[in-house]
């Protein structure tokens, strides 16, 4: 019996051995298993973390280096913007503009900031035969290995880039309801603004402020802006100047109407016009020159009258009339391109300039009673674009220009009250062809308009 139970005890003991140690391999293995997992995973985390660090620090060079070559690209456009700035002003204030037509460097590689600026002028090629100038300015900036190039087009500007215009406002004369004016307005001197006058395009004063009516509507379709340069207004030798810019030769047709004598020009609608040169003994009209017929072809776009200068009819032409005294509008003034309301065709031809070295009047008479019409680019040197007794008489309907009104200083056409007015309305439009195209020998203001901006590519 005692041996049987050693043995048992023995086969127990056994039992027991081999059940430990497959619990203890069994252990072993799962821990061996659990560490190798972790080993791998801690070796994927590690290359994981190294490509991250090693693209976040190709990141960080890269946005480096996008940043810097955004900045000197940045820096490179504003200095070929100062450039072309500098360049600007150099030719606005040289007194006579840059001639010849060849290109030249103006600025070259001026040092500013980080980088350079370079700026070549070009002027047009017909220059040298005109008096309205014109300059092509390309601006090079440059920093590092960045250059940033800008093209500009700058044409002089003449006195009918607007619709209406004044060096002083004459006192206080209302823009009031019924008034429209079509185009840009400028004045030197405050604008008097009462009811609900139409202002179409942009209005601009040298003023700081309006003379406000009351009430005060007034409808600014594109807005205004106070406080603007004035304009300085020619004399009458800059436009003889501008004839003689382009000519060698005097003008073809020169009217004498000095001591006493007055003169008047019929235009045609064959292309002709008709005038008439006469001084009063008494009553009566004594010619010196009757019907007088010229082609309006022939006159190579200027007329030059000393003295005053009655003017009406039907222009078929082009051409600029130049007096020394008066002007006196006496029945409509047209073009021939021109409908029954005065509105120039879209493919109109024709052009009138009047340029008078004192007033300019539109007269008192019978066939100016009930409105008047006038095709023309106005201009006043030393006085007023007014209207004959303005002040009496029963209302005479509206004034209507097509073209542009500047004025020294500006003339009354009318009176308004609660109880009626007298004189016209104003209905002023602007002729947009005047913005590339003024009448021949027009005077410029000193000033330039930018035709185009545009960057260039490297």
């Amino acid at each position: 019996m005692f041996l049987g139970n050693c043995t048992v005890k023995r086969a127990v003991k056994q039992f027991e051995c081999k059940a430990l140690h497959r619990f203890l391999f069994a252990g072993f293995r799962s821990a061996l298993n659990q560490n190798g997992i972790s080993l791998i995973m801690a070796i994927v985390a590690g290359m994981f973390l190294s490509i991250l660090g090693y693209v976040t620090v190709s990141i960080v060079i890269m946005d480096a280096r996008t940043n810097a070559s955004f900045l000197q690209s940045t820096q490179a456009f504003w200095l070929a913007e100062s450039g072309i700035e500098m360049a600007y002003r150099w030719i606005r204030y040289e007194d006579p503009p840059p001639g010849g037509s060849a290109q030249f460097v103006k600025y070259n590689a001026v040092q500013l900031g980080a980088g350079t600026y370079t700026v070549t002028i070009d002027p047009d090629d017909a220059n040298p035969t005109t008096y309205i100038k014109k300059y092509k300015l390309i601006s090079v900036g440059d920093v590092g290995n960045v250059q940033r190039t800008i093209e500009i087009e700058m044409q002089m500007t003449s006195f009918n880039k607007f619709a209406y215009l004044t060096g002083d406002e004459g006192g206080t004369i209302w823009f009031k309801s019924g008034d429209v004016i079509e185009g840009p307005m400028h004045s030197n001197d405050q604008i008097s603004i009462t009811q609900s006058p139409v202002f179409m395009g942009k209005v601009t004063s040298s003023a700081n402020s309006f003379n406000q009516g009351n009430p005060f509507n007034p409808d600014f379709q594109s807005g205004y802006q106070l406080g603007v340069p004035p304009m300085i207004f020619p004399t009458q030798q800059e436009v003889l100047d501008n004839y003689w810019a382009s000519n060698t030769d005097p003008p073809d047709l020169i009217i004498d109407a000095r001591f006493g004598k007055d003169a008047s020009i019929e235009f045609n609608p064959d292309g002709t016009l008709t005038y008439n040169i006469w001084r009063y003994q008494g009553s009566k009209k004594k010619y010196i020159a009757e019907n007088i017929v010229v082609n309006v072809a022939d006159v190579n776009g200027f007329i030059y009258v000393r003295g005053d200068v009655w003017l009406e009819g039907t222009l078929d032409g082009v051409v600029t009339i130049l007096s020394t005294d008066d002007m006196r509008i006496t029945d409509n003034l047209v073009y021939d391109c021109s409908d029954a309301a005065g509105i120039p065709a879209s493919d109109c031809d024709d052009m009138l300039g009047l340029i008078s070295l004192k007033e300019m009047i539109v007269a008192d008479n019978t066939a100016n009673r009930t409105d008047v019409i006038i095709n023309a680019s106005i201009l006043t040197l030393d006085d007023s674009f007014t209207v004959e007794n303005y002040y009496s008489g029963s209302p005479r309907g509206t004034l209507t220009i097509w073209g542009s009104l500047s004025q020294k200083v500006r003339g009354p056409v009318g009176t308004f009250s609660y109880w009626g007015g007298t004189g016209y309305d104003k209905d002023y439009h602007y002729d947009t062809r005047f913005v590339d195209t003024p009448p021949p020998y027009f005077p410029v203001t000193g000033q330039y308009d930018f035709n185009y901006w545009k960057e260039v590519a490297n």
